[in-house]
């Protein structure tokens, strides 16, 4: 289990340490967030390579349209 940081809230993750595997347990649809990892933007391809860590700080940011 890691103890990460999501959109500023404490959350412990126990899946995968990918990012597919926290939007995931999320319930986030990969196709309309974008991510920043520890202030860095994250590429979606990057989503199943990279890995987490204990610490680490995860913003996950949806696409929303409107009118």
């Amino acid at each position: 289990m890691l103890t990460l940081t999501v959109n500023g809230a404490p959350h412990e993750h126990r899946g995968d340490a990918t990012i597919a595997a926290l939007l995931a347990e999320l319930g986030a649809d990969p196709g309309r967030v974008a991510i920043m990892l520890n202030g860095r933007i994250l590429r979606g391809a990057d989503r199943d390579a990279v890995r987490l860590a204990a610490g680490d700080e995860v913003e996950v940011l949806v696409f929303a349209g409107g009118g």
